[in-house]
């Protein structure tokens, strides 16, 4: 005999927990072979830079789920985000591990980017499987895979004018899309409220991201948060 099944609606928040690593890689100007007089020489080359800082990311939304009392069910979601990156030295690396390079007075250094604060904010559709294992006292142990498409806008991810100049990175934003994976634990409280721990894995494409000096961008990120459903 089929589990019979509850719909529950819920207000969904959630807050990372923990220090939020990002690799961002793009198109970067090579000027290791320029000395001044030869713009022929500046190339456009991959980088990446390495453990790029995010400094926060929360949501909130709406949350649907479809359960039994014990079994498999399933979940969908549309969450709002916001991530933010605070301002940061970055190096920019080659695709083969060495340093960007420039050509000074003093000689070849490493290029090191001063970047600007920016922020994430997008919209997240939710698709996911849940198992409620059997209750104990009243509270539901579960279990969760999912996956989310995103889409919205990188602020403050253009930069105007020169690093250290008083319009550098104040203004712009850049299209995002991409997705996360993710898998959680949870439980629901009475039927009333859900906690759960999720780790997400992050892909994000953005257009033309240029907060460290990276023409367009791919970012990966891994992300801990804790979750809260109020059910309704």
């Amino acid at each position: 005999m089929q589990a019979k099944m509850t719909l529950k609606h819920g207000v969904y928040l959630s807050q990372s927990i923990g220090s939020i690593d990002a690799d961002i890689s793009g198109k970067h100007q090579n000027f290791s072979d320029f000395v001044g007089n030869n713009p022929d020489a500046i190339t456009e080359k991959n980088a990446t830079v390495y453990d790029g800082k995010i400094s926060d990311a929360r949501s909130v939304g709406y949350n649907l789920r479809y359960t039994p009392k014990v079994g498999f069910g399933y979940e969908l979601g549309l969450y709002f985000t916001k991530i933010k990156m605070p301002t940061q030295d970055a190096a920019l690396i080659h695709d083969d591990g060495s340093a960007f390079k420039k050509n000074t007075t003093a000689g070849p250094v490493d290029v090191v980017v001063s970047s600007p604060s920016s922020y994430m904010q997008t919209t997240d559709l939710y698709l996911g499987g849940l198992y409620n294992f059997t209750a104990i006292n009243k509270s539901t142990p579960y279990i969760g895979l999912g996956y989310a498409k995103i889409k919205g806008n990188w602020h403050k991810s253009y930069y105007s004018g020169t690093p250290g100049g008083a319009d550098y990175g104040t203004k712009g934003k850049t299209k995002v899309d991409g997705h996360y994976i993710s898998a959680k634990v949870g439980i629901n409280f009475n039927e009333n409220y859900n906690l759960e721990l999720e780790h997400a894995k992050h892909k994000i494409h953005a257009d033309a991201f240029r907060s460290f000096n990276i023409n367009g961008s791919d970012a990966k990120f891994n992300r801990t948060s804790v979750n809260l459903i109020v059910n309704f």
